[in-house]
């Protein structure tokens, strides 16, 4: 398995790295969670480390792309290196 960064848009601004990190680990193996409220501290951008497959990665953002969270619509991919 590789480390493979899934980006998550759309969050809410109240959410913690440590919410982020039990929801993606539903998924896979999570290494590292953060969020960046750099831009705009409203709507934080999540960066998921997780110890998976291509495939994986591909089966999370299907099932995440386009879902709401906690009343939020998120939009996931995986970024590539």
């Amino acid at each position: 398995m590789d480390t493979k960064v899934v980006l998550l848009i759309g969050l809410k601004a109240e959410v913690s790295e440590s919410e982020v990190s039990a929801w993606m680990q539903t998924f896979g193996t999570v290494t590292h969670v953060q969020c960046l409220r750099d831009g705009n501290p409203n709507a934080p951008i999540a960066l998921v480390k997780m110890q998976i497959t291509q495939a994986q990665g591909f089966f999370i953002v299907s099932r995440l792309n386009s879902r709401w969270y906690k009343g939020s619509l998120v939009t996931a991919r995986v970024m590539v290196r």
